[in-house]
């Protein structure tokens, strides 16, 4: 068991720490277990829920971008495009509200009443998004066929781009989570924050639209989920512009990214956790 004063003094032995985090791997599927079941994802009405969610805003996003682009409401390609990307947004998204909101709970109590590493619980929720993400993903899979977006060579990178978009959401949870600690509004400032990064994410619009050389064009494509977002566009669909982005280019951007994110973020983390309880 790691014993630390809740003090500034810094990380602990990260070896320890992780050893620790491991041991209680089996408290972290437990934990998202009874997550999914309270979100009533075991029932018939909650797993339809999590099916419809994603395909309504799809619906309500391609009427709102065929209206103000004029480009019509008759593409069942770009429909399908639109619901395919909020899978994956919605899950990047899932990972850091649960996140923020289990850590400003203190989970319940249970951070307050045990030595549980803190890391743990944020964790149990990337696991509960991971979960309801894979299984809601089934219902996109008529939606492609009748789209007829085709199989793609590309789709054998689909693990890939979710297990870096998982990582990549989880640090960032961990980042702002440790800043809501200090400042409370920062739990309400994501949401508003992520539907805005949403509108600047090519999720409801093409990746194609920013490859110019301008410089709203260049500043765009420096938004981190721009690489993420082009990836997956392109495993499920192929690729848009023979002359565009590849697949294995834009993830290689992503992973750049996601570790530049995750790696000082779980350390700020470790290094304030011992505050958390001390500042609520």
């Amino acid at each position: 068991m790691i014993t630390r004063k809740a003090t500034r003094s810094g990380l602990p032995d990260l070896r320890d720490y992780f050893r620790e985090t491991w041991r209680f791997r089996t408290f972290a599927l437990r934990w998202s277990a009874a997550d999914v079941k309270a979100r009533n994802f075991e029932t018939a009405f909650g797993r339809a829920w999590h099916v419809i969610n994603p395909l309504l805003f799809g619906l309500i996003y391609f009427i709102f971008v065929g209206i103000l682009s004029g480009g019509g409401l008759d593409s069942i390609s770009m429909l399908a495009a639109i619901i395919g990307n909020l899978y994956l947004w919605l899950f990047f998204s899932s990972i850091i509200n649960s996140s923020i909101g289990a850590i400003q709970s203190g989970a319940g109590g249970i951070l307050i009443q045990s030595a549980i590493p803190r890391i743990v619980i944020p964790i149990a929720s990337t696991i509960t998004s991971t979960n309801l993400f894979m299984r809601s993903l089934i219902a996109y899979v008529p939606i492609h066929l009748v789209s007829e977006r085709g199989l793609h060579i590309e789709m054998l990178y689909i693990p890939l781009i979710v297990v870096l978009t998982g990582l990549f959401g989880f640090g960032l949870s961990l980042l702002l989570a440790t800043l809501n600690v200090y400042a409370r509004d920062v739990s309400r400032l994501v949401p508003h924050v992520l539907r805005l990064w949403l509108y600047l994410s090519p999720v409801i619009w093409l990746y194609t639209r920013v490859l110019g050389e301008s410089s709203l064009d260049q500043f765009a494509r420096l938004n981190p989920l721009y690489p993420a977002m082009t990836a997956w566009t392109i495993a499920l669909g192929g690729h848009i512009d023979p002359s565009g982005p590849r697949i294995l280019e834009q993830i290689g951007i992503f992973s750049l990214w996601t570790f530049a994110v995750l790696v000082p973020s779980v350390l700020i983390f470790i290094s304030k956790e011992d505050e958390f309880e001390i500042r609520k």
